[in-house]
């Protein structure tokens, strides 16, 4: 594609810079114009469609560019000044078109025959997709179990952490957003993982407030973050708004968070086993110490009181959670992948 028409989408760039505007007559004037907001959807459309069908690279960053843009905005606070800025009829023509694009290529990648001949018992389900689980190579990552614990270093764990920003920070509302509709066990388990999310109700102990420390602990701001972020990492928070934010994706969201809770422990044991070979701050592993313990306890409980009962509730929810599943388990690996190539590009000296 020319770089001409790269520029040639003049409405989904009013649409980017809207998201940053304190103006509500931005959003009336494209919330009202029907036909410019019939041009924008056509934009979008042929921009996935650039992305995903023709493999277009360009196009796939710029995909991502825009969703992060509009996930930003969503997990954000609407000023006093202007609580009339309804975006969402807007947004909602970009992000049905961009996370749909994003997610049905996701879902293309899954194998059928991996979510076929799952067991409708609940416990049976929970023993058969946890094997799912730890059959993908994701599950024991060569960035995690071998990089970490033999030869990374101090600039590896900064690049990584950076990539680990476009999901750590917002768990917490994930969560918050996840339990809407939940009724007993189901609810009382999401419920309970967020308020540990919730450091128990210390501001101190506020996981997102831990990550926190663990990034300035190691001098990663901003900034370094800005320069860093890799399209894979963007792509895990991306996928992972897009399939919490929407209620139709629910069954979805749960195989995909529980393989969250379920391979962080390990991962975070290994993290922290190269924190302290390095001899890195002993306040900056607080946040990944904690959590060895604590996704221990929640991934049992998701997988008990979650998945295990939505599954003897709909038999058919079991292809779904398995799509979810899969659909992390396949983008962690590209994600790790491409953090691993950068780490083994680098110089070997911490």
């Amino acid at each position: 594609m020319s770089n001409s028409q790269r520029m040639a989408l003049p409405l989904l760039h009013i649409f980017r810079a809207a998201l940053n505007s304190p103006s509500s007559a931005v959003w009336r004037e494209l919330t009202e114009n029907y036909s410019d907001r019939a041009e924008l959807a056509r934009e979008c459309g042929e921009l996935a469609h650039r992305a995903f069908r023709d493999g277009d690279a360009w196009s796939r960053v710029h995909v991502h560019d825009v969703l992060t843009d509009v996930f930003a905005y969503e997990f954000s606070q609407t000023a006093a000044s202007s609580p009339d800025q309804d975006a969402q009829p807007v947004i909602r023509d970009v992000t049905s078109i961009l996370e749909n694009a994003v997610l049905e290529n996701e879902f293309r990648q899954v194998p059928e025959e991996w979510l076929k001949g799952y067991p409708t018992g609940g416990k049976e389900y929970v023993r058969w997709l946890k094997a799912l689980i730890q059959a993908h190579p994701a599950s024991s990552h060569p960035m995690y179990s071998q990089h970490l614990a033999t030869s990374a270093t101090i600039e590896d764990i900064r690049f990584l952490l950076a990539q680990e920003t476009s999901l750590d920070p917002r768990f917490d509302d994930i969560l918050a957003v996840m339990q809407v509709g939940t009724k007993g066990a189901e609810k009382m388990e999401i419920a309970a993982n967020y308020w540990d999310e919730m450091g128990n109700g210390d501001f101190g102990e506020v996981h997102t407030t831990l990550f926190s420390q663990c990034l300035a602990s190691i001098n990663v701001d901003q900034d370094y973050i800005d320069r860093n972020l890799l399209l894979e990492a963007k792509e895990c928070g991306n996928i992972s708004a897009a399939i919490a934010l929407s209620r139709r994706h629910y069954q979805r969201a749960i195989g995909y968070y529980g393989v969250t809770e379920f391979l962080a422990p390990r991962r975070f044991r290994q993290l922290v086993t190269a924190w302290d070979r390095l001899g890195l701050p002993a306040e900056g592993k607080i946040y990944h110490d904690v959590h060895i313990g604590v996704d221990a306890r929640h991934a049992a409980g998701w997988y008990k009181n979650v998945i295990g009962p939505v599954v003897e509730r709909d038999p058919d929810a079991g292809r779904e959670i398995a799509l979810g599943t899969c659909v992390r388990l396949n983008s962690s690996q590209r994600y790790l992948d491409r953090v691993l190539e950068h780490c083994e590009r680098q110089p070997t000296a911490a």
